[in-house]
């Protein structure tokens, strides 16, 4: 039995391992600066809908912490919530597309993302399976963990020459 760095097997289930530091850290970061700004910025309009605009994603990212995606090898089913009061979605192995690693720099990599694409019933839904900042190594990783869960052929290989 093959342990993976980004998964925890759970009999025939497979969680991903949720990144809560990362969404944590962002979310204080976010909810700090509105708190500054509001103690000790200058109290006009714009200000107070920026305070309000920072206060609103730093809930957000805490609610996202709780984001669960699962991996059924049994009942080929991929079941992905994005917010714990959010009803889970279900997918099934077949709806599967592609894998899309993206990435935005500036002078450096800022922000990475692997995606796992579905498409069921002719729609296309992007997965988001994990983010990463200034390095895109492991979201390979993670892509492979992902197709040998999935047990899509030449999963070691894919992408790479």
């Amino acid at each position: 039995m093959k342990s993976f760095k980004y998964f925890t097997k759970e009999g025939d289930v497979y969680v991903k391992i949720p990144q809560r530091t990362l969404y944590y850290a962002f979310a204080f970061f976010l909810l700090a600066c509105a708190a500054l700004a509001f103690l000790y910025g200058e109290n006009t309009k714009g200000s107070k809908w920026l305070m309000a605009l920072m206060g609103i994603l730093g809930v957000i990212l805490l609610l996202r912490a709780g984001a669960t995606t699962t991996f059924d090898v049994q009942n080929r089913t991929i079941v992905a919530q994005s917010f714990f009061f959010i009803k889970p979605k279900v997918f099934h192995f077949d709806d599967f597309d592609s894998f899309l690693i993206s990435k935005q720099t500036f002078l450096i990599t800022l922000n990475a993302t692997a995606t796992l694409i579905l498409a069921p019933k002719g729609k296309r839904l992007n997965l988001l399976l994990h983010q990463t900042m200034f390095v895109t190594r492991p979201l390979q990783t993670v892509i492979d963990e992902t197709a040998q869960i999935m047990e899509i052929a030449n999963a070691q290989n894919s992408g790479r020459q």
